[in-house]
């Protein structure tokens, strides 16, 4: 309604010559965006009306899991991480130093190894099947970090055919990666570890 009376005085003053074109389309079209809200609210009320109080009635439920994608070369498999353990350990006895397997016990890294001075390498033991991506742990990372030049990660690479060892010391300094928001892991790409490390080729006994 008080549109409507601001038209009326709008249409007069139109009448008497005054340039109120552009006034007038407005008004006239925030009215009819009035009237088509008014509209919509009287349906809105009528469905309401119809509705009816009713017990609950269960039609179904859907679980949404999303998939979770690993690389293949980066799944977990007993026998290789068996084959890099030894490798690395038998490396470790080659030269002179003693390694004990910490794998168990969850200390950011799988081997301690003590030289004749009692010097010391945290080793990180990886090993895939094939040639492929690393991945190190928070806590892994954390140590390494922690421990610097003292820290060492060991990837064997083709551990089910002809397996090598890259050597990659005080890798949290010396590597590139890619930090993946999941359980948070650092991801090391084959090519870094290849271009940072010095290799050992085991061979055939």
């Amino acid at each position: 309604m008080k549109i409507d009376g601001e038209l009326i005085a709008l249409y007069d003053r139109k009448n008497q010559g005054e340039n109120v074109d552009l006034v007038i389309r407005n008004k006239e079209e925030r009215k009819a965006d009035y009237e088509n809200a008014a509209k919509q609210l009287k349906e809105q009320i009528q469905r309401e009306k119809s509705l009816t109080m009713g017990m609950p009635r269960f039609v179904g439920m859907i679980k949404v899991k999303p998939a979770i994608k690993v690389d293949k070369g980066m799944q977990s498999d007993a026998e290789i991480e068996r084959i890099g353990m030894r490798i690395a350990i038998e490396y470790e006895r080659k030269n002179k130093r003693n390694p004990e397997d910490v794998s168990p016990e969850n200390l950011g890294f799988d081997i301690r190894s003590t030289d004749k001075d009692g010097n010391k390498r945290y080793i990180e033991v990886k090993a895939r099947a094939d040639v492929g991506v690393v991945a190190l742990t928070q806590n892994e990372w954390f140590k390494a970090k922690r421990f610097k030049n003292e820290y060492y990660l060991y990837a064997i690479m083709n551990a089910g055919k002809k397996p090598e060892l890259y050597i990659i010391q005080n890798p949290a300094e010396n590597l590139k990666v890619d930090e993946k928001i999941e359980s948070v892991r650092y991801i090391i790409d084959q090519g870094e570890i290849k271009s940072k490390s010095k290799i050992y080729e085991q061979k055939d006994s």
